[in-house]
């Protein structure tokens, strides 16, 4: 865990950085700035959410560890601790993965019916009504630029 620790650190850092900018009225004068410091706060509170918790569930674990010689109560306890603390390792690890910079961006996506004649044109509106409701689930907005039916409903 110490590259990811490490790298964590790195993010944190900045994290603290950026709250400390946000801060000042000053930025707030640049909205564009103030725009993309946020995006990044918003970015960095993920990570440093996660690594809240690994350090939280970490310390708990080492805790248990310790009074576990004492009590038996906390040997009973100490394995669903440690797995909480490695499920928390493994979320901070996925947090700390780069995020692509095309995520935010708007996608077109163009369906065609192909060969075939209105199967084709049926297995396209198929797809599209999929993919629409699909959007739907993930909360994203939809438009049809463009469409073109078959006498079949495709």
């Amino acid at each position: 865990m110490s590259e990811a620790y490490a790298a964590a650190q790195t993010l944190l850092d900045e994290h603290a950085q950026i709250e400390a900018q946000l801060a000042d009225p000053a930025v707030h004068a640049d909205a564009g700035l103030a725009r993309r410091l946020g995006r990044r706060y918003a970015e960095l509170g993920r990570v440093a959410q996660a690594y809240r918790a690994w350090r939280s569930a970490a310390d708990d674990a080492d805790a248990a560890a310790e009074l576990a010689e004492v009590d038996d109560a906390f040997a009973a306890e100490l394995p669903a601790l440690r797995e909480a603390a490695r499920t928390a390792e493994a979320r901070l690890r996925d947090v700390l993965v780069p995020r692509d910079p095309d995520d935010a961006r708007d996608v077109i996506l163009e369906i065609k019916a192909g060969e075939g004649g209105e199967e084709s044109a049926l297995f396209a509106g198929d797809l599209l009504r999929m993919y629409t409701r699909y959007a739907e689930r993930m909360g994203w907005a939809t438009q049809v630029l463009e469409s073109t039916e078959s006498g079949l409903g495709g």
